[in-house]
């Protein structure tokens, strides 16, 4: 009897089994959490850092705006002729003309379609028709041909 409660008293989970039966997902999310937190933390501080350097070189970029308007302004008028306008205008002819594109595609398609369709019923009306040729081609032998002498110039002399 007391082998049979020793048993049943070694198959209940203690402390130990119910750590090790945790998946291990569970023992590193805080191990995580803490990375990311003092990432965080670290991250926050770098910036608030450069913002405080930064800030009294925000005196310059009304007087570098100012310099640099005209070049600015010759970027903006090169990039609208060269880029925005011939984009815009491909644009809408291929809008135009996508009703067109959309026609000659569905009747080369079509065309295709009833070309081999109609070869195909003509062939078939041939085999019906005519399941075998005659044999008037083997009849027809070409006959060889004779070869060209070759003539050069010093037997014409």
């Amino acid at each position: 009897m007391t082998s049979i409660a020793t048993t049943t008293a070694s198959l209940l989970p203690t402390a130990t089994g119910q750590l090790n039966a945790q998946p291990p997902i569970t023992q590193i999310i805080p191990i995580l959490r803490a990375t990311f937190s003092l990432l965080r933390t670290v991250l926050s501080q770098a910036l608030r850092i450069v913002v405080a350097l930064a800030t009294p070189l925000l005196i310059f970029v009304p007087l570098t705006s100012r310099l640099l308007a005209p070049v600015i302004l010759v970027f903006h008028i090169i990039l609208d002729a060269a880029v925005y306008t011939p984009y815009t205008i491909i644009s809408n002819v291929a809008a135009a003309l996508y009703p067109l594109y959309v026609f000659c595609g569905v009747a080369c398609i079509f065309g295709a379609v009833l070309g081999i369709l109609g070869r195909s019923l003509v062939t078939f009306s041939n085999n019906v028709i005519a399941p075998e040729l005659p044999k008037a081609a083997e009849s027809l032998q070409m006959r060889p041909r004779k070869r060209r002498r070759k003539s050069s110039i010093t037997e014409d002399s």
